[in-house]
């Protein structure tokens, strides 16, 4: 079986945070812990504890080692990390960088980027590894980007499209006028 466990002498004002902790603490789990230590402090054993407290033996060993290596710092909560961080801020800057370029600019064959497409893009040129459509749509949320929905249209390769446009414009001016009178 465990070799007897002591608990190390506590000081007054252990004493009385624990106590405070106990009757003034939301953190259950730290509420817990202080009582296993307290009632180790009255000199119950280890076994006894575990069924006062309706925990198990070696929780009980592991409060009890904790308390004694490192005082009221083993007595809090000690809450996970969660999970880590996909995309760091240089890979966020680096996707506000392509979306505020220009599809046509990087010799693609549209004017304005979808997520869908600019998820291709960033997957496809590696400055992500992957990002779902979600995941991208907040990332532009926090950096001030609303994406706008995308409007089809075709765009003529004609050189003299503007001037073409421009003509037709004046005659179409022309034509209202006449109209009007």
């Amino acid at each position: 079986m465990f070799p007897s466990l002591h608990l190390r002498r506590l000081t007054p004002k252990e004493g009385r945070d624990l106590l405070r902790i106990i009757r003034r603490s939301t953190d259950k789990v730290a509420v817990k812990r202080a009582a296993v230590v307290l009632a180790a402090n009255t000199g119950m054993t280890v076994p006894q504890i575990s069924a006062s407290q309706f925990v198990h033996q070696t929780y009980v060993r592991k409060i009890l080692n904790g308390f004694n290596a490192t005082g009221l710092a083993s007595i809090g909560h000690r809450y996970g990390k969660g999970r880590p961080v996909i995309f760091d801020d240089t890979a966020r800057q680096e996707i506000f960088q392509v979306v505020t370029i220009p599809p046509a600019q990087l010799g693609l064959p549209f004017t304005v980027w979808s997520i869908a497409k600019l998820r291709d893009y960033l997957i496809e040129h590696r400055i992500v590894k992957t990002i779902s459509i979600e995941w991208l749509r907040q990332i532009l949320r926090e950096a001030g980007v609303t994406p706008q929905r995308t409007k089809t249209w075709k765009q003529s390769t004609d050189p003299d499209y503007l001037q073409k446009k421009d003509a037709l414009s004046a005659i179409i001016k022309m034509r209202k006028r006449a109209g009007s009178k």
